[in-house]
């Protein structure tokens, strides 16, 4: 495989070097670092040409600042995501190859993600996506007895410092398999590790020796405990105790059966009248002509504050379009400039009532949209999610994502050209919808909007424009 790869990449290097251009390469399969260790993203300018005098950033699809960026000749700090400072490195001897691999050191869970490495020599700009696969094997394995319980022992398994959620096994002595009868825990820390706890009632058998069996199925990596118990800490069963269960199991079955007949002749109008009271709406699902109608009808035209542009934004005459440029401007770096994204906030903000704006983003790949509060932090490094004062959906690449402190990603069956932003004071909702398909994309609920709400725009897309367009009833 290494052989076709190099083959590769030296008929693409003799392509590139006989018309000028370059590429950017990457592994095509995600790359998987352990917790605490180091991790190589290999990226490669094909030909291998210097990039001493380019532009190399590193961004991370959920946040809005480089992971690593590089620029006039050395290492632009400034620009980097707060939690990366300290933590990544080019390899400086190896730039003049054109080897722009980036090393992050002692990795963390949320490091976990697609990585985009790109160049930028004024007059080509190309990029590559890797993603990086995290994963923790545990530590502290152990098993106790914790007591009795259903004429047999209780015993628990617990297990920290595992990503992600591990798979757990409890056998026997004579192989065979328990899990079904055990309950299982997860428990996610602060630094996104989880902790497993399994409890299960074990009997007497042959051997009265148990295991535990915890698996980490992407690092293909397992740990096991083993538990022997004396037959004298099992309780005897009398056969009176026996006797008296069958008969109350009896007993519970035919009363159930008896409620589940009376209960049976009202099951189907209770089931009408619940799908009559659920409305669910279906991602990419077309909603119904009256929907939408309602939701056009809450229309506003917003205009972009060029005093909270980042100054690598290019903003047009008619304050309607954005797009990011290869060269910052010269501006007055007020307090509501946004300098730690490629941001730009609408003229307008809401306190109460229902609006709803497009934004055309054809042809550009790198872009988040929704709103903001009023006093989101503009100079420093946050993610751009509720908790923070941002309400945003994004894309990058084909993919599309819900910023949340949960990310989720976004099912798309194709790429939306245009972004409907929805946003209820009353309802304390901020919708998001394809245009083009009048289909349905993603909704946060139950927000609290204490401050004015302002149309928020970001683009990491150089040269590519986001349109606020006029809504089309």
């Amino acid at each position: 495989m290494e052989e076709i790869y190099l083959i590769v990449l030296l008929l693409l290097g003799i392509f590139f070097s006989v018309y000028g251009k370059f590429t950017v390469t990457g592994p095509t399969h995600p790359v998987v670092a352990i917790v605490g260790e180091d991790v190589l993203l290999k990226c490669q300018l094909v030909p291998d040409i210097s990039v001493s005098n380019m532009v190399v950033r590193w961004l991370k699809s959920d946040i809005g600042l480089a992971v690593h960026m590089y620029r006039n000749g050395e290492d632009d700090t400034a620009a980097q995501d707060h939690d990366y400072r300290g933590r990544t490195e080019l390899f400086k001897d190896e730039l003049t190859k054109g080897n722009v691999s980036l090393r992050i050191k002692n990795t963390r869970v949320f490091d976990e993600g697609k990585y985009i490495c790109s160049v930028d020599d004024e007059t080509d700009f190309e990029e590559t996506v890797i993603e990086l696969k995290v994963g923790g094997l545990g530590r502290e394995h152990w098993i106790q007895i914790e007591g009795y319980r259903k004429n047999g022992i209780q015993l628990v398994c617990e297990s920290n410092g595992w990503y992600p959620e591990p798979e757990i096994l409890w056998t026997d002595g004579d192989g065979q398999n328990l899990t079904a009868q055990s309950e299982i825990s997860y428990h996610q820390d602060s630094k996104g590790l989880v902790t497993v706890q399994s409890n299960i009632a074990v009997t007497r058998d042959s051997t009265n020796r148990f295991k535990c069996l915890i698996q980490n199925k992407l690092l293909k990596k397992e740990q096991e405990a083993t538990i022997e118990i004396s037959d004298d800490f099992f309780p005897a069963i009398s056969s009176w105790l026996v006797f008296l269960s069958v008969i109350l199991c009896f007993l519970i079955v035919a009363f159930a059966t008896g409620i589940f007949w009376i209960v049976k002749q009202h099951r189907d109008i209770k089931e009408l009248e619940l799908d009559k009271s659920i409305k669910q709406f279906d991602h990419w699902k077309p909603l119904v002509e009256s929907d939408w109608k309602k939701i056009c009808e809450c229309e506003v035209s917003p205009t972009l504050d060029t005093e909270t542009a980042n100054p690598w934004l290019e903003v047009s005459k008619d304050l309607k379009n954005v797009k990011l440029t290869r060269t910052a401007k010269i501006l007055p770096d007020n307090e509501e400039r946004f300098t730690a994204w490629e941001s730009v906030l609408g003229s307008e903000g809401f306190t109460s009532g229902n609006h709803y704006w497009e934004v055309e983003v054809a042809g550009n790949r790198h872009w988040t949209l929704g709103v903001a509060a009023e006093s989101v932090k503009r100079k420093i490094e946050m993610k751009l999610i509720p908790e923070n004062g941002f309400w945003t959906i994004g894309q990058v690449d084909d993919q599309f994502q819900a910023n949340s402190a949960n990310q989720s990603d976004i099912p798309a069956r194709e790429i939306p050209r245009k972004i409907g932003v929805y946003l209820s004071c009353e309802s304390k909702i901020v919708s998001f919808y394809s245009v083009n398909t009048m289909s349905y994309l993603y909704t946060f609920t139950g927000a609290e909007f204490r401050e004015k709400m302002y149309p928020f725009f970001c683009t990491t897309h150089q040269n590519k424009w986001l349109r606020i367009s006029q809504v089309q009833h």
